[in-house]
């Protein structure tokens, strides 16, 4: 299918649906910033979080909001790492809870992992939960595994 662009050519129909998709992208991000900005300006005394290269930390979570590429990411024991839905992580994770809506591109180390994204490595964990959408490519070792209808394991799976 072909669309119009706004010099009167002609482009295929999906690159204007990627075009539009990150525009709400970074009109997103910058609003967020603004809201994240105003917040702290109005607070009264309260530790408000602020977002810090692609990722955002408060008393109980870290949440990757980005793109970002590490060797390996460990968040610490008293918080859950969470990738949101636009995050996507070239990394390995270790931690006690992760939760993926976004994707993650590396091999995931925690007690208790949920995906309602995409993961794509191999998963060591207590307790693997897969969401309706959630999808896992590769290798999972757990003592439990819970597969919500229509999430996707797709390789091997080791249950202990």
């Amino acid at each position: 299918m072909i669309a119009q662009n706004e010099s009167g050519g002609q482009m295929p129909l999906t690159e204007l649906i990627f075009r539009e998709y990150e525009k709400d992208r970074k009109q997103e991000q910058f609003s967020y910033r603004v809201i994240a900005f105003i917040r702290r300006l109005f607070s009264k005394g309260e530790e408000i979080p602020v977002t810090h290269g692609g990722y955002l930390e408060d008393e109980q979570s870290v949440r990757i909001l980005e793109s970002l590429k590490a060797r390996e990411i460990t968040s610490p024991e008293n918080k859950a790492l969470i990738v949101a839905r636009e995050g996507r992580v070239f990394a390995d994770i270790t931690g006690s809870l992760v939760y993926v809506a976004g994707e993650v591109n590396g091999d995931i180390k925690a007690e208790r992992i949920y995906v309602k994204g995409t993961v794509e490595g191999v998963i060591d964990a207590e307790h693997v939960e897969i969401f309706p959408g959630g999808q896992i490519k590769g290798h999972v070792r757990t003592a439990r595994l819970l597969m919500h209808k229509k999430g996707i394991l797709r390789g091997q799976c080791d249950i202990n």
